[in-house]
């Protein structure tokens, strides 16, 4: 008990220290840091710790983040004075904040600006709190660190990103102009290239400046092929362009870049859909019909399924094929029959949702709860750490590993439950909007019999 209640005091003490004051972006501007001088008692420690930061390292790269985590703090654990401490500070920041430990990552960053503020890793550090702040939607507090970062570090190999992310602050925050100032200033060798020349086209989209908007898109589509990230950013800018000229009044150029995507694709449907409207806007019915066969044929699920039937059954109506008209609007009319208390139904899914939210939240609050433990239990850097803490390192080490694996474990299952209120959220949209399609549907069929009796000249 006695143990139990001087290693809080301890580790209060510690985590008290680490808390750091807004100052914390003038880090780098004090003394320098001083490396540990090794002695002949501790150069064994010194090569079995560079052995075991390097295989930590090359698990990061290897996103076995876990593996990492587990090998740095043990680092830490045991050999707190090593000469790269600060590096192992770092990736254990990086690999915390790539298995979504925000609050774990952020405390690790800000311990390393604190101490080590001459440190190489100081501008990975601040950019990586931008990040942390960004997807936590703390916009005002992540462009607080890309402003110091972009006055700074203007060498820094950091800058790319801290513009890209920089840029979509500002985009949320729907401060389009600075978001396309920012996001422009990404260099074209960068890893954030592709998804800055994608967002300065619908910054420039959301600015109604449809010239930019289009150019931004093209410049994205006419880069080559070098990686899948690409490929599939190049295939939503075709989507996105395909729109813009459907809106534009250009449906020929629309339909080039709808039939860009390919089968294999998952806006594969969307995009035949879309297709097909730009058809009929040519009075290419026989077109839109291959078209919307394909649609059904391939995915006749319920996001695209109504419309595409309804559309159908129109060009259908246009050639003057009654008969397949009416049974593609009797179609949707079968989905949605009259007697069907689709409000009430509604009425339920939204229950569901509600007790998923709450269940989301619930998990993210034990999430909090189980990285609060695992902070207490990262032994930062210190020299003053009692000798009985050092007997019990193979039990804090099992509890640490034991709260990582849980910590994970309960992240999936908050994705989870996240996923499945946005498919229900999604389920809502279809089940209200079907029964306008079965109002269209019966206006068309009620057109298809008119037609059909009416004499041929």
């Amino acid at each position: 008990m006695i143990k139990n209640r001087l290693w809080m005091i301890f580790l209060a003490g510690v985590l008290g220290w680490v808390i750091l004051p807004p100052a914390e972006l003038n880090a780098g501007s004090g003394a320098e840091t001083t490396r540990p001088k090794l002695s002949p008692r501790n150069g064994d420690l010194e090569r079995v710790a560079k052995r075991l930061y390097r295989k930590a390292i090359k698990e990061f790269e290897n996103q076995e983040y876990w593996k990492a985590t587990r090998d740095l703090i043990i680092i830490l654990d045991f050999y707190s004075t090593y000469s790269e401490i600060d590096g192992v500070v770092f990736y254990l920041g990086e690999s915390l904040y790539e298995m979504d430990m925000f609050k774990s990552s952020t405390k690790m960053y800000k311990y390393l600006l604190k101490q080590y503020p001459s440190s190489k890793y100081l501008p990975k550090a601040l950019f990586g709190l931008q990040r942390i702040y960004y997807n936590t939607n703390e916009l005002d507090e992540s462009l607080k660190y890309f402003r110091g970062i972009s006055t700074r570090f203007r060498d820094s190999e950091v800058l790319d990103g801290a513009y890209y992310y920089g840029g979509m602050a500002y985009y949320h925050k729907d401060d389009f102009t600075n978001a396309i100032r920012a996001i422009g200033k990404v260099r074209s060798r960068s890893e954030f290239y592709d998804y800055s020349l994608y967002t300065v086209g619908l910054a420039f989209l959301k600015k109604k400046n449809i010239e930019n908007a289009v150019k931004a898109m093209r410049k994205l589509i006419s880069l080559p092929v070098i990686r899948s990230e690409r490929l599939d950013l190049q295939r939503a800018a075709h989507l996105t362009l395909g729109y813009l000229y459907y809106e534009l009044g250009y449906y020929r150029e629309s339909i080039k870049h709808f039939a860009s995507i390919p089968p294999d694709d998952e806006i594969y449907a969307e995009a035949l859909l879309a297709r097909s409207w730009s058809a009929i806007k040519l009075n290419d019915f026989q077109q839109a019909i291959i078209s919307l066969n394909r649609l059904i044929k391939k995915s006749d699920d319920d996001k695209f399924g109504e419309e595409a039937h309804f559309l159908l059954g129109q060009c259908y109506l246009e050639l003057g094929f009654y008969d397949f008209a009416i049974q593609q609007f009797d179609f949707i009319i079968d989905r949605y029959p009259a007697t069907n208390n689709i409000e009430r139904r509604i009425a339920r899914v939204e229950e569901g949702m509600e007790q998923n939210k709450q269940m989301a939240e619930n998990l993210r609050v034990q999430l909090l709860l189980l990285e609060t433990k695992l902070l207490d239990m990262i032994p930062f850097p210190s020299k003053d750490v009692p000798k009985y803490i050092k007997h019990e390192h193979e039990r804090v080490n099992r509890t640490r590993e034991n709260l990582i694996k849980k910590i994970l474990e309960e992240r999936k299952l908050f994705d989870e439950f996240r996923w499945s209120v946005e498919k229900i959220r999604e389920e809502i949209f279809i089940k209200r909007s079907r029964k306008h399609w079965r109002a269209y549907a019966e206006y068309g069929k009620a057109r298809a019999y008119f037609l059909k009796t009416m004499p041929t000249r």
